[in-house]
């Protein structure tokens, strides 16, 4: 079996934080949101990252804390939203480059998964199969691709398992609050069906269960209730940011706090960061930041800014900003 992790997208919905950086290498809870993905693999199994040209030498870097891990990095040829590949057709994409003939684990580099991932890939038994999970919420399940859900044949072991009887991608009245998360695993026999489907619907990563099912394939459901995050919104990424964070405060590296500081619910302040006279509430600090007289609620502070003086509520803070009053 291979893993490829999709990272190719430009995220222009978490500009400015995504204007110079692959969303997946966001920092979520303590390390890159694509740190918890590879962690969670095991070891055995050779990564490949697509991403574009833009963010290649990122990756290059972020790789560099994985000496051990068999990562490589395949880079398609766009540099823009308006020309990108899509995540059908970078998998398309990736397959061919790389002449893959394995099964195949199909990773979404934006997502955060709070189950093993050893667990997900034990569940597989020859047929194409998804991770999905109870949304809870038909309003929130049109969002996302819905599963609905059939009782299959016991496996030999004797577990129970379900399948997919229908795929709705994004539909205006959802059959079941049940949504695929991104976090697949296709027979190498399907392979070419992800090729053909990809010259079609580039960018419809959904549509291929409907393709399978269509063509009489059936396609296994690993349910699961952990944590799951969809990281597409700053709504959603300061959401998975703040549950995953809890009410603790977690310093990377080295922290400098001066004065009289107050820390509310969950907060991450990276590497040398300074804050001095300052209230921060339920809000990430990346490294290099100075914080002086501030209250700073709900917020993305990026690399390197200098705030002072400032009360900001909900806002993504540029890289290298200076702010003050």
């Amino acid at each position: 079996m291979k893993c490829i992790i999709l990272a190719g997208g430009f995220a222009t919905r978490l500009w400015p934080l995504t204007e110079n950086k692959a969303k997946p290498l966001l920092h979520l809870w303590d390390k890159p949101i694509i740190s918890h993905i590879v962690e969670g693999l095991p070891r055995d199994i050779p990564i490949i990252i697509g991403t574009n040209a833009v963010f290649e030498d990122d990756f290059k870097k972020w790789m560099s804390n994985y000496p051990e891990r068999a990562i490589e990095i395949v880079i398609e040829d766009s540099k823009g939203d308006e020309v990108k590949k899509g995540a059908l057709g970078g998998t398309s994409f990736i397959i061919q480059e790389k002449n893959i003939n394995d099964d195949l684990l199909l990773i979404a580099g934006d997502n955060y998964f709070g189950f093993q991932m050893s667990d997900f890939i034990n569940a597989y038994n020859g047929n194409p199969i998804l991770a999905a999970y109870d949304i809870g919420d038909f309003n929130a399940a049109k969002k996302f691709g819905v599963v609905v859900t059939k009782v299959a044949p016991a496996l030999p072991s004797g577990r129970p398992r379900m399948q997919v009887s229908e795929f709705q991608e994004k539909p205006q009245f959802p059959k079941s609050t049940l949504v695929s998360t991104g976090c697949y695993i296709f027979p190498k026999d399907n392979l070419k069906d992800i090729i053909e489907y990809a010259t079609q619907k580039k960018d419809n990563l959904g549509g291929i269960f409907e393709y399978l099912l269509q063509k009489g394939n059936q396609v296994d459901v690993y349910s699961f209730r952990e944590k799951w995050f969809d990281i597409g919104s700053f709504d959603g990424y300061l959401n998975a940011n703040k549950v995953l964070l809890g009410n603790k405060i977690i310093e990377k590296g080295t922290v400098t706090k001066q004065g009289q500081n107050k820390f509310i619910g969950g907060v991450f302040l990276g590497d040398n960061v300074t804050v001095t006279n300052s209230v921060i509430h339920d809000s990430v600090v990346l490294s290099g930041c100075r914080i002086e007289n501030c209250v700073i609620r709900n917020c993305i502070v990026d690399e390197n800014c200098t705030l002072k003086n400032i009360d900001l509520s909900h806002k993504m803070v540029r890289q290298g900003s200076v702010i003050h009053k």
